[in-house]
């Protein structure tokens, strides 16, 4: 039988305690309503915590890759924007040349021909002098990316290591000047570079080289090109760097024009130069779009990937808003319940007075 005791009130105790676990159920609830999270310390689940936290490192890591694939595009479209323009300077280059190669042309229409190349010539390095992206020369063969040999590479994904990154080609950074597409790294007698002489390839080049040396060159029928009466272009002076020091040299812009737009012969020769140099600007070109349509995919595999984490992430630290509505209204009745018959409770020990 239960007694009337005034000391000790059992039923205040419990009501107390059952006061307290539904004020702290309802305000479990009314915290991860506000914030939308089921995790919001590690004391609510600390392995889910632990899980939750190296995932959400995992997510940012895949924004930080997705950015940088996104820079490696703006890059690739900024060098292959510059090549387009090269590649059409130079198609309009080879027509005069073509046109040069006539022989129906005077001296007047010569120089007409030679100023626009000149002219054009001197825009292409110009470009490729100035195009840089983010601080780095694209074009003109004095970037890190193209001295080295060893590119650029572009970090598509969280972790080290090889498979992580693309690497573009130190190939697409070389120079695109006309004074490097031109030169064929053959060495002179004296050492220099000559772009005159070609390799890998059973055309002569006999009267440029005339032209340049100098020298009489034998044809294969037995003529002779001979400019030994004219200066060689190997012995004048240019200022190729248009900084007021004349050297001699051979194959700057204004060299290169001198020696090829004066006669028919040495402009056909010069054909075989542009056609190389067409070739290099439209491989890189289409090196460049191999690689566009590389940083493309992994751009599409970053987001699978990062949508899987967030996906995987969102399961346990997310918030089932559903239950936890209906864990705080269950908890907020219980609440005031609790409250009601705690009341009830305290007024037990009043009932003594009755008996004295």
């Amino acid at each position: 039988m239960a007694s009337i005791t005034v000391n000790t009130n059992l039923a205040s105790l419990t009501a107390q305690r059952n006061l307290s676990r539904a004020t702290s159920g309802m305000n479990k609830a009314m915290e991860r309503l506000s914030t939308g999270y089921r995790i919001n310390s590690g004391a609510d689940d600390a392995a889910g915590s632990a899980v939750s936290t190296l995932m959400e490192a995992q997510i940012s890591g895949y924004d930080v890759a997705e950015s940088n694939a996104t820079m490696g595009m703006s890059l690739l479209d900024t060098a292959e924007g510059v090549l387009d323009i090269v590649g059409d300077y130079l198609q309009r280059i080879r027509d005069l040349t073509e046109q040069a190669a006539n022989g129906t042309y005077g001296t007047s229409s010569m120089q007409a021909i030679r100023t626009e190349v000149e002219q054009r010539m001197l825009e292409i390095n110009r470009l490729c002098s100035v195009i840089d992206f983010n601080g780095i020369k694209l074009l003109d063969g004095t970037s890190i990316a193209a001295t080295s040999g060893n590119g650029i590479n572009l970090q598509v994904s969280n972790n080290a290591g090889k498979p992580n990154i693309i690497n573009l080609d130190s190939s697409i950074f070389e120079s695109a000047k006309c004074t490097a597409l031109f030169i064929t790294n053959n060495e002179d007698s004296k050492g220099l570079t000559s772009w005159y002489e070609r390799t890998n390839t059973n055309e002569s080049t006999l009267a440029l080289k005339a032209r340049i040396t100098g020298d009489p060159q034998q044809l294969p029928n037995g003529k002779y090109y001979d400019y030994s009466n004219l200066e060689a272009i190997d012995n004048k002076t240019y200022d190729p760097d248009d900084d007021g020091s004349a050297k001699k040299i051979n194959y700057c812009i204004t060299a290169i024009c001198d020696a090829v737009y004066t006669d028919d012969a040495t402009a056909r020769e010069f054909l075989y130069f542009i056609d190389d140099a067409i070739e290099n600007v439209s491989d890189r070109r289409a090196l460049i779009g191999a690689y566009m349509n590389r940083v493309t995919s992994a751009v599409d595999a970053i987001g699978v990937q990062k949508e899987n984490i967030v996906s995987a992430n969102s399961s346990i630290k997310d918030a089932d808003v559903a239950s936890e509505s209906s864990n705080y209204i269950k908890y907020q009745i219980l609440q005031q319940s609790s409250a009601t018959l705690l009341s009830t409770a305290n007024q037990t020990p009043s009932i003594a007075l009755n008996l004295i």
